[in-house]
């Protein structure tokens, strides 16, 4: 799986800006509201209890709407994966699916948090339900399938499969043009994920001209902490790590160590995933030391998060005794 992370918070963050629902009963809709500008606040844990008892007011009006308890539900699920708890938010998705079954955007979330536990072999079958349904439902050439084709593709692209990834995000990108022209959030979203793929596959090149473009964007639209920016920053710092350029990959992961921590928090996954790549560029640079605390960090956020037989767990682990190993020789 080589570490692999990003495309699904990525994503998310990106996507759900366009996906809030408003229901006409007065009293559910302003705590939905509330909730919604605490999320954009960063006030997690407040947002989450107003959330909940959107959900409560919902679920006890005399004629109890679907819309509203639906649009709770994923309010609920969107703070928890935004903050990485997953196994928090699968009862919510499964919930909401209980009122739509054949809900592609929930389908698509519930394939990233299979993804995000190593699920890979359900995850790609609930991603491959979504499309088959949005291509059904809204067409082949359609944002929604878009957004079902770059799940799938990010279930591949976890497990290092590449090479499959590869042709759904760039079908993603293509509609997501097509449809939503060359400045949009989606398309620059889909820019860095074909980008990502590119740089991974060694096309270092074509990867460089997405992901420089995908990171300026960043930089003149989004706040300099923003989180986006951070995953933008990453994404070059593995660029430049993969082409050994070591002062320039540290520089920006680095950049976005740091803003995950002040906006995510300390123990967020995307701040083990960059300090694990940090780990790995001081292992090949035999900083051991260095390379050793930057994992140690990682495998404890992982296994804290996901537990020890998680892939992100594990894969950190693996890093950790070819770092022992090459401290024994180097010795």
């Amino acid at each position: 799986m080589k570490l692999q992370r990003s495309v699904f918070f990525l994503f998310f963050l990106v996507v759900f800006a366009n996906q809030i629902l408003f229901a006409e009963e007065p009293s559910w809709e302003v705590l939905y509201e509330r909730a919604g500008q605490y999320l954009n606040e960063g006030k997690y844990e407040a947002g989450i209890q107003v959330a909940r008892k959107a959900l409560k007011v919902a679920e006890s009006s005399p004629s109890p709407q679907d819309l509203q308890i639906s649009g709770s539900l994923k309010m609920l699920v969107h703070y928890y994966m935004l903050q990485g708890k997953f196994k928090e938010a699968e009862p919510y998705v499964q919930r909401a699916l209980t009122l739509a079954k054949d809900d592609a955007n929930m389908l698509n979330t519930l394939a990233i948090i299979y993804t995000e536990e190593g699920r890979f072999d359900e995850a790609e079958k609930i991603a491959m339900r979504a499309v088959h349904l949005s291509d059904r439902n809204f067409g082949e050439h359609n944002s929604a399938t878009a957004e079902s084709l770059s799940t799938l593709a990010g279930v591949y692209r976890t497990q290092g499969k590449y090479l499959q990834a590869q042709p759904y995000f760039e079908k993603a990108l293509r509609i997501w043009k097509d449809e939503l022209g060359s400045e949009h959030p989606n398309v620059i979203l889909a820019m860095g994920n074909v980008g990502a793929v590119y740089a991974a596959l060694g096309k270092y090149e074509e990867a460089d001209e997405l992901l420089r473009r995908v990171l300026l964007t960043h930089k003149s639209v989004l706040p300099k902490n923003h989180p986006v920016l951070a995953l933008s920053l990453r994404e070059m710092g593995k660029l430049e790590l993969r082409r050994g350029n070591f002062n320039s990959a540290e520089s920006y992961l680095e950049q976005a160590l740091e803003i995950q921590k002040d906006t995510l928090g300390s123990q967020h996954p995307e701040v083990a995933a960059t300090s694990a790549r940090l780990g790995l560029l001081h292992r090949q640079q035999k900083n051991f030391k260095k390379a050793e605390s930057f994992y140690k960090d990682a495998l404890e956020i992982f296994e804290k998060t996901y537990g020890r037989d998680n892939p992100y767990t594990q894969d950190v682990q693996k890093e950790m005794k070819l770092l022992d190993e090459e401290r024994k020789i180097s010795a």
